[in-house]
């Protein structure tokens, strides 16, 4: 089972090093670029919940949006019931933006998964949430055993 885990692991870090040789191609920070990608879904989001998803820190997170309300790209509104969450979505400009700022990583993703569907089928990517969720889970558990 060690062999396949190191397998799995070392394949998804090859993954990560493909988006880090590809910096060159961004023009905006690692966190801005993050923050995008988690608004192009065209659904509301907090600052807390994209913090938590992307492993972002919360000042981070408040920082960008703060800029990018100045240059108008996103709007704030307030949920309902919250005192001070606020929910962010794209302006049509933010939209643009975004799209062209990701375009270059949009077309290398959908060609990948296009392959990769292709030879395996959608499952891959159940698959791949399952192993997250897995892990996670697995690494609470040792965590509560370590705690005891």
């Amino acid at each position: 089972m060690r062999n396949l885990s190191r397998k799995l692991t070392l394949a998804l870090n090859k993954i990560d090093i493909v988006y880090l040789a590809n910096e060159n191609k961004k023009t905006i920070s690692d966190a801005e670029y993050c923050f995008m990608y988690a608004l192009d879904d065209a659904l509301p989001h907090s600052q807390k919940e994209i913090s938590e998803e992307w492993l972002i820190p919360k000042t981070t997170i408040n920082s960008i949006a703060k800029k990018y309300e100045r240059e108008g790209y996103i709007n704030f509104s307030r949920v309902p019931g919250a005192r001070r969450e606020m929910m962010i979505t794209l302006t049509d400009i933010g939209s643009e933006y975004v799209k062209n700022q990701l375009a270059f990583m949009y077309r290398a993703e959908e060609i990948a998964t296009r392959k990769t569907v292709e030879q395996f089928g959608e499952e891959f990517i159940e698959i791949i949430e399952a192993y997250g969720k897995n892990l996670k889970d697995a690494f609470v558990t040792d965590e509560k055993k370590d705690g005891q």
